[in-house]
C-alpha cells in the first residue's frame, strides 16, 4: 500500500521540476478562466462569460473605491485623518472586511489601464480577473501540497479536479469574495498542516508566522472565523495542554492582523465589531427552493448543506475523495490514533458543513457559503486517486493504471464543459443532472449569472431601439442600475425597469429562473400567457429568458 509522502521524502532535484509542473497547470488555468469573463461586451480580450451577478456591483465598486483612495492619498493614507475620511465616507460599505474587495479593485484598475477610458465609474468584467488569479493560485497550492503528501499523479489529479468542479469554476469567473476567501482559508489551514505536523509542538515563532495567514483569511469574509475550531481541536488532541501556548500565539497574531488590516474597526472597536458580527443575523431572510418547497434561509432542513455538496461534485471525484478519507482513517489507526496533518484537512472540511447543519444557522445560494471547502476536497480527491493508481499498478501495470485514471479524470470534466458559462447551475448524476434536480424541485439558478453575455447580445439584437424591457427578479436595485449601464443597451436606448406583473409597461420581460422570487405570471404553469423569444437552457431547463407577454402586445 502506498504511504503518503512527507516533505522530507522529496529530493532537492525533484522539487524544482514539481514546482514547474504546478506553475504550468496554474498558468493554463488562469488562461482558461480568463477566456470567459465578459459579462456584457465590456472587454475585447476575453470571451463571453456569466451574466453579472447581484453581489458583483458592490464588490467591484467598493474595491475600486479603496484602490483609488490609496492612489489619491499615497503614503498619507496612514494618517489618522485620512483613514477616517476613507472608512467613514458615506460611499464605504463595511459589510465585509477589505482584503477581498481590495484585490478585486487592484484587478479592476490593472485591466482598466489596459482597456482605456470608459464612461462608467467601474466595469464589473475588469474586477473578475481577481477571482481568476485566486483560482490559479488555488490550483498551484493544491497541486504542490498534494505532491508532497501523495506524489505526482495524485497531485495532478487534485489540481486538475478544481477545473472539474463546476460550482467552484463558476465562482472563479465572477468578481465575488468567495474566491479570495477560499484561497486564504486554504492557505491558513495548509500552513498549520505543513508547519505544525510534527512530534514536537510548534515554536512560538512558527505559530506567530502561521497566524499571519489566519489574519489575512479573517480579512476576506466572515467564513474565516470557522478556521480556528478544527485547528484548536486537532492541536489539543495532538499535544494536550502543550498546544495552548502556540494556539494563543497563532490566534493572537491572527486577530491582531485582522484588526490592523481593517482601519474601520479602529474608530469604534467594540461597536464596529459588534455591528460586523451581527449583520448576518440582522438582515432580512432570503428564500430558497429545496425539493419543491420554499424555505426561509434559517428554516432549511439540517441536511441542506450536505446534500448540496454531495450533489454538486462529479460522482467520480466524489468516489475518489471517499478513497482519500479511507486512507486518512487507516493512517490514523496506524499512528496509534494520533491525529495527522491530513486529518486536520478533513476536520476543516467537515466543520463548516456541521455548522450549517445546526438549527437557525442561515444558509442559502447552494454551496456558496461553504465554497472554501472545495479546495480541501480536491486534496482528498488527489489522495484517493493516488490509492486507486497504486492499486491498479499492482494489479495490472503502471501504463494501464495511468491510462485508466486519466480517462476517469477526463470524464469528470463534462459538467465544466457542457454547463459553461452557467456553472452555478450544475448538479451531478446523483440527482440526474440539472434536469433531474429541476424535476425534484431544486434551485436551477439563483444569482443572475444565467443572463449571460451571449443572451444580452441576442436580446439587444432582438428588441427595437428605445424599447422598455422589464427585469425580474430584482434582488437589489444596484444590480439593475449596473445592468442599465451596459454599453449596447445604452447605445440602443433600451430602458430596463423592474417588472410589476399587475401593471406591465411593455411586452418584454427578461428574467432568471429563481423561482421563490418570480411572480406567478413568470412561473412555468403560466407559460400560456407569454411567448419565449430568447433563452438560456442547460439539459432542457430554462435558466434565463426574454419573453413577450401576450396581454401587453
Amino acid at each position: 500500500m502506498t504511504q503518503l509522502k512527507t516533505p522530507a521524502d522529496i529530493s532537492a532535484k525533484e522539487r524544482p521540476v514539481a514546482i514547474l509542473w504546478y506553475l504550468l497547470l496554474s498558468g493554463l488555468s488562469l488562461l482558461l478562466v480568463s477566456s470567459q469573463l465578459d459579462c456584457a461586451e465590456d472587454l475585447s480580450i476575453t470571451g463571453p462569460g456569466p451574466g453579472m451577478t447581484v453581489d458583483e456591483p458592490f464588490n467591484v465598486g467598493q474595491g475600486v473605491f479603496l484602490v483609488r483612495a490609496l492612489r489619491v492619498y499615497g503614503l498619507g493614507i496612514f494618517a489618522p485623518e485620512s483613514l477616517r475620511e476613507i472608512f467613514e465616507h458615506p460611499n464605504y460599505l463595511p459589510d465585509h472586511p477589505p482584503l477581498g474587495r481590495f484585490l478585486i479593485g487592484v484587478a479592476h484598475e490593472s485591466i482598466a489601464g489596459l482597456a482605456g477610458e470608459d464612461s462608467r465609474p467601474f466595469v464589473v468584467t475588469y474586477g473578475r480577473y481577481a477571482s481568476a488569479v485566486c483560482f490559479a493560485c488555488l490550483v498551484f497550492l493544491v497541486g504542490w501540497f498534494t505532491y508532497q503528501r501523495a506524489g505526482h499523479t495524485g497531485a495532478m489529479i487534485a489540481a486538475g479536479s478544481l477545473l472539474a468542479l463546476p460550482r467552484l469554476l463558476g465562482h472563479a469567473h465572477l468578481a465575488v469574495l468567495e474566491m479570495p476567501t477560499a484561497l486564504f482559508y486554504l492557505l491558513a489551514v495548509l500552513a498549520v498542516v505543513q508547519f505544525w505536523d510534527g512530534e514536537q509542538v510548534p515554536s512560538k515563532k512558527r505559530a506567530c508566522l502561521t497566524g499571519i495567514l489566519l489574519g489575512l483569511a479573517l480579512l476576506t469574509k466572515i467564513q474565516a472565523v470557522l478556521i480556528p475550531i478544527p485547528v484548536i481541536l486537532w492541536a489539543i488532541w495532538k499535544w494536550r495542554q502543550n498546544a495552548l501556548l502556540p494556539l494563543m500565539c497563532w490566534g493572537g497574531v491572527g486577530v491582531l492582523v485582522f484588526f490592523l488590516g481593517w482601519p474601520w474597526l479602529w474608530f469604534d472597536p467594540v461597536g464596529h465589531l459588534s455591528e460586523y458580527l451581527g449583520r448576518t443575523t440582522g438582515r432580512a431572510a432570503l428564500y430558497v427552493e429545496y425539493f419543491g418547497t420554499k424555505y426561509a434561509d434559517r428554516d432549511l432542513p439540517w441536511h441542506y448543506a450536505w446534500v448540496m455538496l454531495l450533489t454538486t461534485v462529479p460522482v467520480g471525484l466524489l468516489i475518489c475523495s471517499g478513497f482519500g478519507v479511507s486512507k486518512l482513517w487507516r493512517d490514523f489507526k496506524t499512528e496509534q490514533q494520533r491525529p495527522t496533518g491530513e486529518l486536520l484537512i478533513l476536520l476543516s472540511l467537515l466543520w463548516p458543513l456541521i455548522l450549517f447543519t445546526l438549527p437557525g444557522i442561515t444558509v442559502y445560494d447552494g454551496v456558496r457559503l461553504f465554497l472554501m471547502v472545495f479546495p480541501l476536497l480536491a486534496i482528498l480527491i488527489g489522495l484517493g486517486a493516488a490509492i486507486v493508481t497504486d492499486w491498479l499498478t499492482r494489479r495490472f501495470s503502471q501504463r494501464i493504471a495511468i491510462t485508466a485514471v486519466t480517462l476517469l479524470m477526463l470524464s469528470q470534466f463534462t459538467g465544466s464543459i457542457l454547463y459553461a458559462p452557467c456553472w452555478l447551475s450544475y448538479y451531478s448524476l446523483l440527482l440526474g443532472g440539472l434536469n433531474g434536480a429541476n424535476q425534484l424541485g431544486m434551485e436551477a439558478t439563483y444569482w443572475g449569472d444565467s443572463l449571460s453575455a451571449d443572451l444580452l447580445g441576442e436580446v439587444v439584437q432582438e428588441v427595437p431601439d428605445n424599447s422598455i424591457i422589464q427585469i425580474a427578479p430584482i434582488l437589489h436595485p444596484a444590480w439593475l442600475q449596473m445592468l442599465q449601464e451596459t454599453p449596447e443597451i445604452k447605445r440602443k436606448g433600451i430602458q430596463l425597469v423592474p417588472f410589476e406583473p399587475e401593471r406591465p409597461v411593455s411586452q418584454y420581460v427578461m428574467y432568471f429562473q429563481r423561482n421563490p422570487y418570480l411572480p406567478e405570471l413568470l412561473q412555468t404553469q403560466s407559460s400560456d400567457r407569454w411567448t419565449v423569444i430568447k433563452e438560456v437552457t442547460r439539459q432542457q431547463v430554462a435558466l434565463g429568458r426574454l419573453v413577450s407577454l401576450k396581454e401587453a402586445r
